[in-house]
């Protein structure tokens, strides 16, 4: 992997100049998990807790089609009180999944995610998935990339202010408590006394 230092950036005084040559095969997680259009949100979620995963990607035919997040889980699935085994994943990804190539720059790959407010992209090398590359493994690189990411960054805080989310009993997964009230914040689900310390 590459690390950007401060004492790079000031050599040559740019971190784009700098990060130019950096591709997202560089900085993708390779281990991605698959699942198909006719698995079924409860499936999606076993292989998240069983994988210790925040999202799988869907196929179709063997190619990809879309994408579950946990936040999709929450806002799909459990704030609408369905049953997960009743529910199809075709029915719950955002679809079509955005994807870039194992050569793309990791500046290009950054500005996709701005311009169309993701914060993940697959990687295919033809109809394949190599890879999975996140809005944190672009941090990862160089944290003098922030500045070129900061769009991405208030994107996210103000979908997760506008979407907060109450859900009635669960754990809290900052503090591991379980409590009858907790909210969702900050892609989080929390309980009242973390959520303050949050805000």
């Amino acid at each position: 992997m590459v690390m950007v230092t401060k004492g790079n950036i000031a050599a040559d005084g740019s971190i784009k100049e700098t990060l130019k040559d950096v591709t997202v095969h560089e900085i993708m997680t390779k281990d991605v998990f698959i699942l198909d259009v006719t698995s079924t949100a409860l499936e999606v979620a076993k292989a998240m807790d069983e994988q210790n995963i925040d999202s799988v990607i869907i196929t179709k035919y063997g190619e990809a089609t879309g994408i579950i997040t946990e936040r999709d889980m929450v806002c799909k699935v459990m704030v609408k009180d369905t049953m997960p085994h009743t529910v199809n994943a075709e029915e719950i990804m955002p679809s079509p999944i955005l994807t870039v190539k194992p050569n793309t720059g990791v500046i290009k790959a950054s500005e996709m995610m701005v311009k169309f407010h993701i914060r993940r992209l697959a990687v295919t090398n033809g109809k394949t998935i190599v890879g999975l590359v996140t809005d944190r493994d672009i941090l990862t690189v160089s944290p003098g990339l922030n500045t070129i990411l900061e769009d991405l960054i208030e994107i996210n805080r103000e979908q997760d202010a506008v979407e907060t989310i109450d859900i009635e009993r669960g754990v809290c997964q900052r503090c591991g408590s379980h409590v009858d009230d907790l909210n969702q914040f900050n892609g989080l689900i929390l309980c009242e006394d973390c959520r303050e310390e949050e805000e």
